[in-house]
C-alpha cells in the first residue's frame, strides 16, 4: 500500500491544504490527516484523502463536466447498482444531505474508497472476470434511463467518421499526392460501407453504458472484482457500443505495433473469444447486435484513430502523415476482412 503524502503535489496549481478543509467540513468525515492526488489517467482532480474516520476518494470536476443534472444521474446510477449488489464506490452526502457540494462556483464529491490490486493481463482469470463483470453491469442496468443521459448524444457513428476524415484531410493536406488521395479513398469507402452497413443494423437495443469500462477502472481482490470506478462517461448508447470499446481495449496485444494511433494494433482471437463467451454468459446478445459488433468495432477504430491523430497534427511530420494514415487503413482493412469471423464468435 503506497503511504500517502502529507501535503499537495509540489509546484503544481491544485486544491491547498486548506481548500481540502473547506470541502471535508461540509461532511462528517473528521479532521484531515493525510492526501494524495492521483496524477494519472484522469480528466478530474482527484484526491485520497485520509480522515479521523478513514479513507476516501475527493473528485473536484473539470469545468466541461459541471453538469448539475449529469452529475444527478450518474450518482443516480451508482445508487442503483449498489443496491443490486455491483462493486460500485459509494457516493458520499454531506451536511445537507446532498452528493455534490459546490463551494465557489468549484462541483466536488467524495466517493467511498474501495482497496484493490490493478488488473494483470496476463493473468486470464482476470480478463474473465472482466467480462463477467461487464455482462452483470447491463443487467443492472435495464431500465435505467433517465433524460440527461438519453440527451448526450451518439458516441460513434459513420457520420462522425466522415467528420473525422474530412477535418484530418483538411488539416493535413492529404489532397497532394496521389499516395495520400488514395489512402482517403480507401477510408471514404469504409465510411460508405459503414454506413449502408448502420442502416441495416436499424435500432440496437440501448441502455446506460459505463462508458470508461476498461483496466484503470477495475480493482481486484485476488480474481475477483471489487471496484468497478468512474461513471463521469455513462450516457445512453447501444449496448453493442460497449462491447466493442472492451473487445477493443482487452484482446488487443500488448506491447502493440502500430508506431502513430492510440490503438496497439489488430485484436487477438484467443482473449476475443474468451471475453464474449464469458460476457454471454451473463448476457445473450441478439442476432443484429451480433452483425452490428465488427462494424462498430471498424467504426470506432477508424473514428477514434482520425481523430486522435487531427489532435496530434503538430507532432506529426509531412512525412509520417501517410504511415499514420495507413496504420488507420490497417485496422479498418482487418475489422473488414475479419467481420464474419468475429460474427460467429
Amino acid at each position: 500500500e503506497e503511504r500517502l503524502e502529507d501535503s499537495t503535489v509540489p509546484g503544481a496549481s491544485t486544491l491547498s491544504e486548506g481548500e481540502l478543509t473547506r470541502v471535508l467540513v461540509h461532511y462528517h468525515l473528521g479532521e484531515l490527516k493525510a492526501a494524495r492526488r492521483v496524477e494519472r489517467g484522469f480528466v478530474n482532480e482527484n484526491w485520497i484523502v485520509e480522515t479521523a474516520r478513514g479513507r476516501y476518494f475527493l473528485k473536484r470536476r473539470a469545468p466541461h463536466l459541471r453538469q448539475p443534472d449529469v452529475i444527478s444521474a450518474q450518482h443516480a446510477l451508482i445508487a442503483r447498482l449498489r443496491e443490486s449488489g455491483f462493486p460500485a464506490p459509494a457516493v458520499l452526502r454531506n451536511n445537507s444531505g446532498e452528493t455534490l457540494t459546490v463551494l465557489g462556483g468549484e462541483f466536488y464529491e467524495i466517493h467511498g474508497y474501495i482497496e484493490g490490486q490493478p488488473y494483470d493481463h496476463d493473468r486470464t482469470a482476470h480478463l474473465e472476470e472482466a467480462a463477467v463483470t461487464l455482462g452483470r453491469y447491463h443487467v443492472h442496468v435495464q431500465g435505467f434511463a433517465p433524460r440527461a443521459m438519453r440527451a448526450r448524444g451518439e458516441l460513434y457513428s459513420p457520420a462522425i467518421l466522415r467528420t473525422n476524415l474530412t477535418n484530418l484531410a483538411e488539416a493535413w493536406r492529404l489532397d497532394r499526392g496521389p499516395e495520400s488521395v488514395q489512402a482517403v479513398r480507401r477510408l471514404e469507402a469504409h465510411a460508405d460501407e459503414l454506413a449502408a452497413g448502420f442502416a441495416q443494423h436499424g435500432a440496437l437495443p440501448h441502455l446506460v453504458i459505463h462508458g470508461d469500462y476498461y483496466a484503470g477502472n477495475l480493482l481486484f481482490d485476488d480474481d475477483r472484482i471489487v471496484g468497478v470506478v468512474d461513471y463521469d462517461k455513462a450516457r445512453c448508447q447501444p449496448r453493442v457500443v460497449e462491447l466493442a470499446e472492451a473487445l477493443i481495449y482487452f484482446a488487443s496485444p500488448r506491447p502493440g505495433h502500430l508506431k502513430h494511433l492510440v490503438y496497439p494494433g489488430t485484436l487477438q482471437w484467443e482473449p476475443f473469444t474468451r471475453f464474449l463467451h464469458h460476457y454471454a454468459r451473463v448476457v445473450a446478445l441478439e442476432e443484429r447486435e451480433a452483425r452490428a459488433l465488427p462494424d462498430y468495432i471498424r467504426c470506432i477504430w477508424l473514428s477514434i484513430s482520425l481523430q486522435r491523430l487531427l489532435e496530434k497534427t503538430e507532432q506529426i511530420y509531412p512525412t509520417e502523415a501517410l504511415e499514420a494514415v495507413h496504420e488507420v487503413l490497417a485496422l479498418g482493412n482487418w475489422a473488414q476482412a475479419n467481420a464474419q469471423r468475429m460474427t460467429e464468435v
